[in-house]
């Protein structure tokens, strides 16, 4: 039996790849591979000026409810009913409204596979090849490299936790089921009625924003902070149109997918900020740092400011 989500298996490859490289990295790799000479405004920032740093609680915290957030939509998703493909069913495109119906098309399997390509890129391409090439120029420390993969693996179990409740909450049929074109592959796995908010596209913006926030952090004053943006959001704009082109997905998905990636691909980092600021600022002293209490009547979180 086919999976509602066929596609899903690149989101879970992704999730565990970094995953992976997060927690088997060395805090001590990051050894400089090319010998390049680095002008003064392209040095990453001091270890006293990191803009980001983890935290042993609240990441867990975080962790934990980002892996909650995922595993229970894969759960309900395994244990909710299926739905099924009512071949006298009447799609009228003037049920749609009229932006979406506007850029809604019939399926095409070549720009389907283009738009996965570019959220591939997006996602794991240029985020890779972002902090991977800074590292093997002696530019970018293991324990950033660590601290980025942990944060980055958060803000994808966030994004695709979220991203599934809505569509398994949404349940609105893909554009192509309008048109004599269908996927037909997404009809027999029941993946059609997935269409609102668009996955691809969640994916790539949370990958675009991650990426320029963080990249533009360590490197405040570097020239490449306009190419790394402008080539992160130009793969992500570009997995949008791609999904709509496609037919797989109507306007207002795309809008709320890039919504939505964008706002966990800010806000994952962001927090991590706040650590490293009370870092900087409260070293060594414990009475400042989060704690969790655990009692009869349940767990309090503490955190003087």
């Amino acid at each position: 039996m086919k999976s509602k989500y066929p596609k899903r298996n690149f989101s879970l490859a992704l999730i565990f790849s970094f995953l992976a490289f997060a927690f088997l990295l060395p805090k001590n790799a990051g050894a400089q591979i090319f010998k390049v000479d680095i002008p003064q405004n392209e040095l990453c920032l001091t270890e006293e000026n990191i803009p980001f740093s983890l935290d042993k609680v609240w990441d867990s915290v975080i962790f934990a409810s980002a892996a909650a957030t995922y595993g229970s939509a894969l759960f309900k998703d395994h244990v909710s009913s299926k739905d099924k493909y009512d071949p006298s069913k009447i799609y009228d495109k003037d049920d749609i409204n009229s932006l979406d119906r506007f850029f809604m098309t019939g399926y095409n399997n070549t720009l389907h596979n283009a738009g996965t390509v570019t959220c591939i890129i997006a996602t794991a391409g240029i985020p890779a090849a972002t902090f991977l090439t800074e590292s093997a120029c002696g530019n970018f420390s293991g324990q950033n490299l660590f601290d980025v993969a942990v944060m980055y693996s958060e803000a994808i179990l966030f994004t695709n936790g979220i991203k599934d409740w809505i569509k398994i909450g949404a349940r609105r049929e893909r554009p192509y089921m309008y048109f004599d074109d269908r996927d037909q592959d997404g009809i027999d796995s029941n993946d059609f009625m997935y269409s609102f908010l668009s996955g691809h596209t969640a994916n790539a913006f949370m990958g675009a924003t991650f990426t320029s926030y963080v990249f533009c952090s360590y490197y405040p004053d570097s020239n490449l902070k306009i190419p790394v943006i402008a080539t992160s959001y130009l793969f992500a704009v570009g997995t949008g149109a791609m999904r709509m082109a496609s037919g797989n997905h109507f306007f207002t998905d795309v809008l709320a997918g890039a919504a939505m990636g964008s706002a966990v691909g800010f806000a994952v980092p962001f927090v991590h900020r706040f650590f490293a600021q009370r870092n900087n600022s409260q070293t060594g002293d414990s009475s400042k740092k989060p704690q969790l209490m655990f009692s009869p009547y349940g767990i309090n979180v503490h955190m003087n400011f």
